[in-house]
């Protein structure tokens, strides 16, 4: 069922004028009559059926020069008050009337459609840059699909959608078509548009539903527009291709990263291990007891390093692998420092661990034995750059919505060009043999311990020579609801 459809402006001007025109002329002529002579009232209606030419079309300006002239001979020539014509010159206004509503409706007509078709023009110039910026901006295959999606609706005015998996599957088009990209095709329904990769697979697309017999004009828009979409997906696939071969150096860069640290840092104590284990197979008889014991307690060093090592090599798996999840809850910091403590009991050797907690700081929302990680292995990593005797200082405070965690110690120091760069995969740094380089995992699995609570870690600006200070933030998140602080 159509509906009727609603009246426009024009429409309205269309009605009204050819009425309205020849009452007001009648109502200045009237007025007019005693002192201007009565064939130059003419003009007044005149006047009007020029401002229905220009105003409406044809038709209305025909009726409205029609109704002028038996305005005018009834009301104002003689005899007055009938449409006889008396002079000759009633037929001439009369006929100039019709040809002036005639010529005057036809040329403004004609300007109207110019206008019209430089107004469209302008729109649809607008509507390709608008598309060519949008396009400029994407940097991923969704973003031009949608995009093209929009515009398409835009400069057809016919329903767009995207291809579902199974209609690019049944598209049919040809491999070396597909391989231009972007490529549209036209049936009786509508048109597809296509969009395919390098190895001229379909990889997304677009459905055209024409409300209408396709004409050259709805063509020349479609191939437009595709060929616009066309260069951006070939700037994104080009973009894509680097990225995975840079992914692919990248990775096999770490496979090699990993496979030379664990060589390395594995044999380590192993042949630590074998070497203690083997002195007291074959020196049994001649071993004292203290130097069994001391072969013993380094065996026992070397394994404990070695779990620790393997530990974190499954940490960093599980956190690359998203296999690690926040099981949160409240603690207090001071908790999580007093286990760290004990941990360390083995490595801190003479080095003394300064602390400064308010006792005001507020609890933690967080995975408490991950954040016990992290904080294990800035302080470890502390610890392997301090002196023999040296010292450490753990301080915490609250700032705004978050608590701050300082790590000084009283090492070398890390330079400048460096503080980014320690927290890579098996990133490791050394001072000589005075400072022995780690495994590179430890920072790298605290960034992304902290990362995974919305927090960070970070080196901050120490002069040289003067120890170097981590600075882990954890923000102060409220629980979900159904939770309290003190549960």
């Amino acid at each position: 069922m159509k509906h009727p459809r609603a009246f426009s402006r024009e429409d309205w001007l269309a009605l009204s004028l050819p009425w309205l025109g020849p009452l007001l002329a009648t109502g200045l002529g009237m007025l007019l009559l005693p002192v201007v002579p009565v064939a130059n009232l003419a003009l007044v209606y005149l006047a009007g059926v020029l401002v229905t030419a220009v105003a409406t079309r044809w038709r209305p300006a025909l009726l409205s020069a029609v109704l002028s002239f038996l305005a005018y001979n009834f009301f104002l020539t003689e005899p007055r008050w009938s449409f006889a014509m008396r002079h000759d010159e009633d037929v001439l206004t009369a006929v100039m009337l019709v040809v002036v509503a005639v010529i005057t409706s036809h040329l403004a007509g004609r300007l109207k459609e110019q206008v019209t078709a430089l107004q469209a023009a302008e729109a649809w110039n607008n509507l390709q840059m608008d598309c060519a910026r949008n396009l400029s901006a994407c940097v991923d295959p969704p973003c031009v699909v949608d995009i093209l999606c929009r515009h398409l609706r835009s400069a057809l005015g016919w329903h767009v959608r995207a291809l579902e998996l199974s209609e690019l599957d049944a598209s049919g088009v040809p491999v070396a078509e597909l391989q231009r990209g972007v490529v549209w095709r036209e049936d009786r329904a509508g048109a597809s548009v296509l969009l395919g990769d390098d190895r001229g697979r379909p990889v997304a697309g677009l459905r055209v539903s024409a409300a209408q017999p396709v004409s050259d004009w709805h063509r020349d828009r479609l191939e437009v527009l595709t060929r616009v979409a066309r260069l951006a997906w070939g700037r994104v696939q080009l973009a894509e291709s680097l990225r995975e071969e840079t992914l692919g150096k990248e990775r096999e860069q770490l496979r090699a990263a990993l496979l030379s640290s664990v060589s390395h840092d594995l044999r380590t104590p192993l042949s630590s291990m074998i070497g203690s284990v083997s002195s007291l197979i074959d020196l049994a008889d001649a071993l004292g007891p203290e130097q069994r014991r001391e072969l013993l307690g380094n065996t026992l060093s070397e394994a404990r390093r070695l779990d620790r090592y393997i530990q974190k090599l499954l940490d960093m798996t599980r956190l690359g692998h998203g296999e690690l999840t926040l099981d949160r809850d409240w603690v207090g910091l001071d908790d999580i420092v007093s286990v760290v403590l004990r941990r360390l009991q083995p490595l801190m050797g003479q080095v003394e661990i300064k602390l400064e907690l308010p006792a005001d700081l507020p609890l933690l929302y967080v995975h408490p034995a991950l954040i016990e990680q992290a904080l294990f292995n800035v302080l470890e990593n502390a610890l392997r750059f301090s002196p023999a005797e040296g010292r450490i200082w753990l301080s915490a405070e609250r700032a705004g919505d978050s608590v701050v965690i300082d790590v000084r110690d009283s090492g070398p120091g890390i330079p400048p060009a460096q503080r980014e760069q320690v927290f890579d995969m098996f990133h490791t740094f050394s001072h000589g043999d005075q400072y022995a380089a780690g495994s590179g995992l430890g920072l790298a699995i605290c960034r992304s311990i902290l990362a995974a609570h919305g927090g960070a870690v970070e080196v901050l600006d120490r002069p040289p020579g003067q120890g170097a200070v981590l600075r882990m933030t954890l923000p102060l998140v409220r629980p979900p609801r159904g939770e309290k602080e003190d549960a």
